[in-house]
């Protein structure tokens, strides 16, 4: 089962009446943005990642990487 915890936003007292004009629940919307700053840096670390090992993927030979594979699967 997972655990939650609480967080909490000031906005002001225009947005709230927005929201609620709107039907919009506060909740939803910081859940959801929360789910996206946590997809957007974790892309952002892959993408420097993957940055670090292009040189290196880039010196590799497919057909090489293909008759290895077809190798191994032989034995």
């Amino acid at each position: 089962m997972k655990m939650y915890t609480t967080i909490s936003a000031k906005i002001s007292e225009e947005e709230r009446e927005e929201l609620k004009k709107l039907g919009l629940n506060p909740t939803v919307i910081i859940r959801k943005a929360v789910q996206d700053e946590i997809k957007k840096a974790r892309n952002k670390d892959l993408i420097e990642k993957m940055k670090k090992v292009a040189p290196i993927i880039s010196k590799l030979k497919l057909d090489e990487i293909v008759s290895d594979i077809r190798e191994d699967r032989e034995r």
